[in-house]
């Protein structure tokens, strides 16, 4: 890994960072906020298996539920690729739309260890996110009258992060291998919404029910962090997962001639 090429990386997405870890944190308040006013009205609703398992299992009547369908079901995750994607395309075939990758492959900086670099800045971000989360369900719960043990919230808030390591490494593995913005953005962002929609719609059809392992949303999840706390063996495979892709945009920058 090049540390200036990573520092660099790194610093160029720290404002957009804040700004949506700042925005994560509020939002979490308002929902713990509102919890006490509105989550016994809500209760349970009565919606068809797939949409509730999209919604989270759609319970409002406790606040680890209403805290699923809330955040963890939808928004988190939405957040946390966002930037994980826009991120980990941004620095690798933005910047070689722009031009910038070949000037800065013109020092002595491998094509790999750029690569490397890039992907450990894009970690960060998740990280950052990851720690935010969890600070803004800490207070948020709390303000709703508390129910969630802390370490629970830390492992919902470290499935989150594993699943944004995941999703960017897809978008950091299109991003170096085609050189194509547009394309690897709408590739990863595809791949998410994709595994949104089987990990939720496949286990209604006995047939199809197999499909929810191949989503990184099952990883994510599918194990309840906010009841159950970690699974293991799904951290390993998302982390297995973003290992795998993040060098599979090593292998596919070096095989290709460079734009721009």
């Amino acid at each position: 890994m090049s540390r200036p090429v990573f520092e660099l990386a790194l610093r160029v997405r720290l404002r957009s960072t804040g700004a949506a870890a700042a925005g994560l944190v509020a939002v979490l308040l308002v929902v713990g906020a509102l919890f006490p006013a509105v989550g016994d009205s809500i209760g349970q609703l009565n919606l068809p298996q797939g949409v509730a398992d999209l919604l989270g299992g759609a319970d409002y009547a406790t606040i680890t539920g209403w805290y699923r369908s809330e955040i963890a079901s939808f928004y988190g995750p939405l957040v946390v690729a966002a930037l994980a994607i826009t991120g980990a395309v941004s620095t690798t075939a933005g910047e070689e739309e722009d031009g910038i990758t070949a000037l800065v492959l013109a020092h002595p900086v491998g094509r790999s260890r750029l690569v490397a670099a890039k992907a450990g800045a894009v970690a960060v971000v998740v990280v950052l996110l990851a720690l935010a989360t969890w600070v803004g369900l800490i207070a948020g719960v709390a303000l709703g009258g508390g129910g969630i043990p802390i370490g629970n919230l830390a492992a919902y808030s470290l499935h989150l992060a594993f699943f944004g390591f995941a999703i960017g490494a897809v978008g950091l593995a299109l991003g170096a291998g085609t050189g194509r913005k547009g394309v690897a953005a709408a590739g990863a962002a595809g791949v998410a919404l994709a595994g949104w929609l089987i990990n939720g719609f496949a286990p209604l059809v006995d047939a199809l029910d197999w499909l929810k392992y191949v989503s990184p949303f099952y990883y994510y999840a599918g194990n309840d962090p906010l009841a159950n706390g970690v699974d293991v063996v799904h951290l390993a495979v998302l982390g297995v997962l973003a290992a795998g892709l993040t060098a599979a945009g090593m292998a596919g920058i070096g095989r290709r001639d460079l734009r721009g």
